[in-house]
């Protein structure tokens, strides 16, 4: 048996494993029952292990090369400057934070609502 991925949580290792069985290779979780009971041992024993049989590896590395396991849907974000649909909400400004940690001691969190492209940095009002 050869590990292929190691993942911190089980269900995403079962994610992976019934991806693997829709397509016949079969495919086996380690460590599940451990994490399970306490997930602070993830990183301990090296995260939930998906093993698959010898003979089926080269297969399987082809399958995730194609595969890259994210929808892209099609009413999306796209940023206005890029046209990259990796965007995320800001909703807390995080200089004001820091500013109010030095001069208060405590964090004071001002909301505003902002998108940000991750690939172009990119900040817009929605």
């Amino acid at each position: 048996m050869t590990t292929i991925a190691t993942f911190t949580k089980p269900e995403e290792a079962h994610l992976l494993r019934m991806r693997l069985e829709a397509v016949g290779i079969e495919a086996f979780i380690q460590d599940e029952n451990l994490i399970q009971i306490d997930l602070l041992l993830s990183n301990a024993v090296g995260g939930v292990r998906v093993q698959v049989a010898d003979q089926d590896v080269q297969s399987v590395r082809e399958l995730l090369k194609e595969d890259t396991g994210i929808p892209v849907e099609a009413d999306a974000p796209q940023c206005p400057k890029c046209g990259s649909t990796s965007i995320e909400t800001e909703r807390f400004s995080k200089r004001f934070a820091a500013l109010s940690v030095l001069l208060f001691g405590i964090p004071l969190l001002l909301m505003r609502r902002r998108m940000r492209c991750n690939s172009c940095l990119h900040t817009w009002k929605p």
